[in-house]
């Protein structure tokens, strides 16, 4: 058996292998109203179908640059802006020229705020911007201008740096996740499709300057959402299409937009949810051993406790340790795959030596910047028998190439920990897990029926089982944190008693006693 140069062994040792875990693909650079972003731009773009396996975009070049106007463009000092027949043709529509100035304002305070790791506001170019959903005509899909450096004309292509994939992910988790749900997958489809449709004076101002600035949206280009057949390139794909949690993802986001809440609302409401069960299927997909257990104890005092601060940052770094001891397992798997057995090793050792390239290919590494690639080619070089390839080479590779990854995928979780509302930082202190409004009422939409009531203690224990909370005293026992923390039990009553002020103070807790508390879903299901 000899070792051809595959682009699969490529793909599937290096920039596939979290996809292999976990999807493709998640990037870290995409941010929480992007995943919900890019999902409703799919959904609008099936025709609210979640069986559909491909989707039309917007592109929405025209809307975009009148309402972005002078911002930036590109990396360098370029803006955007309108030409004069394009201006002439807008101020045509109106009877004052002042009304452009006022609804390109209304628009621009629909924009999506977007902030980086340290909560700064993030800079980006016109074309990377978005708004608030008021209406499915203020979707559009990322794109970057490209000039010709000949003609200096400028071209716009759709891009994925922002919107990575991770929207189309969640669309086939809805999708196998209703496959067996018909009456639950319909339900979900006719109440994005009356959110995202109902707001009519919206789409009628858009459709006014769009069809003025001559935006065209070509319905017969369509993007896979599913593999079809071998033709079928550039798609989104999960590793299992099966995974129970997909209903329960279902459920709860239909049990959240059934609500009569409106859209802008709403809006931030999805992002908690979304994101909370990307972190959830991201770490569950990350367990390795029976015994291995997702606990998130929340810090509920604000870090103004430390113990309780302090098991709240544990808890964060153990769940982080699943993702990382996954990538140290299929890192071992993927390599064993490479090097099937001792006598393939060594009917290929003396031509790797020799050539040492073509197992840098074979690995996958190609792509290395070349003072990595040459660590690898420097102990490829010293590798005299199969022990060596199987201890030494293995640990330079992994140590290179896993550790990467790895760095990228605690990035994605705890991006997606931050944007939702329940994890972060202060500066000082490691990410911990806290409860944000938004999250809270996330949290009870999504489990407490509309219109009805729980018993708290009760709730608690419910999200103890279903996602392993850890919060009051009776959780802390049942997890064995208690036990294992060696502090205060006062320590978890205070911090059940301020989750019990957070939710009296949206709105969710209705107290009858010191002893009897009520968890309440304010808002009634609309049909």
């Amino acid at each position: 058996m000899t070792v051809t140069k595959t682009k699969g062994g490529v793909e599937e040792f290096s920039t596939q292998l979290s996809a292999r875990i976990w999807g493709h693909r998640f990037k870290d650079g995409q941010k929480g109203p992007e995943y919900v972003l890019e999902f409703l731009n799919v959904i609008k773009g099936t025709d609210y179908d979640l069986n559909a396996s491909s989707y039309s975009r917007n592109r929405a070049t025209g809307l975009r640059q009148f309402i972005f106007e002078g911002d930036k463009e590109g990396a360098k000092d370029g803006v955007v802006s309108l030409s004069e027949d394009q201006k002439k043709t807008l101020y045509s529509l109106v009877q004052d020229k002042e009304e452009v100035s006022v609804i390109r304002e209304f628009f621009r305070n629909l924009e999506v705020p977007l902030t980086d790791g340290h909560g700064k506001i993030a800079n980006r170019s016109w074309y990377a911007k978005s708004l608030y959903p008021l209406h499915e005509s203020l979707l559009f899909f990322e794109i970057r201008a490209i000039t010709n450096k000949k003609s200096n004309m400028k071209t716009y292509s759709y891009e994925r740096n922002f919107y990575a994939r991770g929207g189309e992910l969640f669309f086939l988790m809805l999708s196998y996740g209703t496959q067996n749900y018909p009456e639950l997958r319909e339900q979900i489809e006719e109440r994005l499709k009356y959110l995202l449709k109902r707001n009519r004076a919206v789409e009628h101002i858009v459709n006014k300057i769009s069809s003025s600035l001559k935006d065209e949206t070509k319905k017969d280009e369509t993007y896979p959402l599913k593999k079809v057949d071998e033709t079928t390139k550039e798609y989104p794909f999960l590793p299992v299409d099966n995974d129970p949690i997909y209903t329960e993802f279902a459920e709860e986001f239909y049990q959240l937009i059934s609500l009569n809440i409106d859209i802008y609302e709403m809006f931030e409401l999805m992002i908690s949810l979304i994101t909370f069960q990307l972190n959830r299927y991201m770490l569950k997909r990350s367990i390795v051993h029976d015994d291995d257990e997702i606990n998130y104890f929340f810090d509920c005092l604000d870090a103004q406790v430390a113990p309780i601060r302090k098991l709240s940052a544990a808890a964060f770094s153990d769940n982080e340790l699943l993702v990382k001891n996954k990538f140290e397992h299929f890192f071992e798997e993927t390599f064993k795959e490479k090097m099937p057995s001792e006598e393939f090793v060594m009917q290929n050792l003396q031509s790797w030596v020799n050539n040492p390239e073509d197992l840098v290919a074979y690995l996958g590494l190609s792509r290395l910047h070349k003072i990595r690639k040459d660590k690898v080619i420097k102990q490829i070089r010293k590798c005299k028998t199969y022990n060596d390839v199987m201890m030494k080479l293995y640990q330079v590779v992994k140590d290179i190439v896993s550790d990467q990854l790895k760095k990228n995928q605690l990035n994605i979780i705890r991006g997606l920990s931050r944007d939702g509302g329940f994890g972060g930082y202060r500066r000082g202190t490691p990410y911990r897990y806290f409860m944000t409004d938004n999250f809270i009422q996330a949290l009870v939409y999504a489990n407490v029926k509309p219109g009805k009531q729980t018993e708290f203690h009760t709730f608690l224990d419910q999200l103890h089982e279903k996602y392993g909370f850890v919060i009051g005293e009776l959780q802390a026992k049942k997890s064995g944190l208690y036990e294992k923390s060696k502090i205060n039990v006062s320590y978890f009553q205070k911090n059940e008693l301020a989750l019990r002020e957070k939710l009296r103070y949206n709105g969710l807790l209705v107290e009858y006693s010191d002893a009897t508390a009520m968890i309440r879903n304010p808002y009634e299901h609309v049909e």
